[in-house]
């Protein structure tokens, strides 16, 4: 039983929910008017231009929701609460004016590292490393916001993928959080750690309303909006800051390291698995055009071209979100030890190995253009020469 918390979570994904669903038809109006749009051209599917400020529905959903239905006593006493929506700010900024007119690779880099900067400012950090190896904390932390962030905007290349995992991995983050609070003592000794599984159901399940009163309008017959870049990264960091806070583990690193892995495995395959094909296939040279390779060759792609078409490529995506989620509340469990949970993770790792044989038969490559796109087209990676 959750004491003195007063379980607000059903309102606030409610509350996200509405405000989104409320908000982002109205940003497609603005989008529209203004040309903030994704316009038709020769290597894009759809036919009329599609609005991409999707991101900055999620992102007012999801900070009003949490700073109205939780009426905090204190700025001190939520920090990472308060890091977490400044830091997505940043970010949602960088990914509009991105959209607008792309920016260079450096700069994102920058801003990014900025980002991470504040998070740590607030409290969220990872913290595996001791003294004297604690700056390491540090660069752990970013290269997880930057992978994550990169990946899940290397995931949004169909209509209704990125939004439907981030609402799953949001959703598998609040249930973990939650029975991590439910199951911790009232003692002094883990008053802290408590707290953090507080702050991380609260972010998460906002997050998972707000990413699905947007999802109406993208996977819902024809998108009449998209992430954007603006959406992709805020996605991406929002999942990356409150599973970098959660921790997951306070005697097992071993743990706190697999846990959000697993939580995040769709994007994060996606990404190393089409990096890792890219290179096989000889369609590029080098790791870095490997990374920053764009074309139509993700794992949605790849499970169309073999015949399960787009709406049935997303669908799979849901289901192996669905499932990792379920293996990551499992393995979160502190009555499940290593001995259980490693095989568990062994066995994973060949699931994905053996998928990855059988994705590897689609043919992608050829004649598809290697373009930036939007929409069914986007793909690539946050560190090349331009973020798609």
């Amino acid at each position: 039983m959750i004491e003195n918390l007063n379980q607000p979570h059903v309102g606030m994904f409610v509350f996200a929910w509405f405000l989104a669903d409320l908000l982002v038809p109205a940003l497609i109006w603005i989008a529209l008017r203004t040309g903030a749009v994704d316009r038709p051209h020769t290597y894009k599917t759809h036919e009329h231009p599609v609005a991409f400020l999707g991101g900055v529905g999620i992102f007012l959903a999801f900070s009003v929701a949490i700073f109205s239905i939780l009426r905090f006593e204190s700025f001190e006493g939520n920090r990472p609460l308060f890091g977490i929506v400044f830091g997505a700010a940043f970010v949602l900024v960088l990914g509009v004016i991105d959209d607008m007119r792309p920016i260079w690779a450096v700069a994102k880099l920058l801003v990014l590292f900025l980002a991470t900067w504040l998070l740590g400012r607030f409290g969220v950090a990872a913290t595996l490393f001791e003294q004297p190896f604690a700056w390491a904390n540090t660069v752990l932390t970013l290269f997880w916001i930057v992978g994550v962030t990169s990946a899940m905007n290397s995931l949004d290349n169909m209509d209704g993928a990125a939004g439907g995992v981030t609402v799953l991995a949001a959703l598998t983050t609040f249930v973990i959080a939650w029975e991590n609070y439910a199951a911790l003592s009232t003692g002094p000794e883990n008053s802290y750690w408590r707290q953090v599984q507080r702050w991380v159901s609260f972010a998460s399940i906002a997050h998972a309303g707000a990413t699905l009163g947007f999802l109406r309008y993208n996977a819902v017959g024809p998108a009449r909006t998209y992430l954007g870049n603006n959406g992709a990264f805020l996605t991406g960091f929002l999942l990356a800051a409150i599973t970098i806070l959660g921790a997951w583990s306070q005697a097992d690193r071993v743990k706190s390291i697999i846990i959000p892995c697993v939580v995040l495995v769709v994007p994060l395959y996606d990404i190393t698995l089409s990096t890792i094909l890219r290179a096989k296939s000889g369609v590029v040279k080098g790791v870095v055009e490997a990374i920053t390779y764009c074309g139509r060759d993700h794992v949605t792609h790849r499970l169309a071209a073999l015949g399960l078409g787009k709406r049935g490529a997303v669908l799979f995506l849901y289901l192996f979100s669905a499932v990792a989620g379920c293996v990551a509340i499992y393995i979160s469990r502190p009555s499940v030890p290593r001995a259980q949970y490693l095989p568990v993770t062994g066995a994973g790792i060949v699931v994905l190995v053996v998928l990855g044989m059988i994705l590897d038969r689609a043919k992608v490559y050829e004649p598809l253009p290697a373009t930036r796109a939007a929409g069914d087209d986007k793909g690539g990676a946050i560190t090349g020469g331009a973020v798609v």
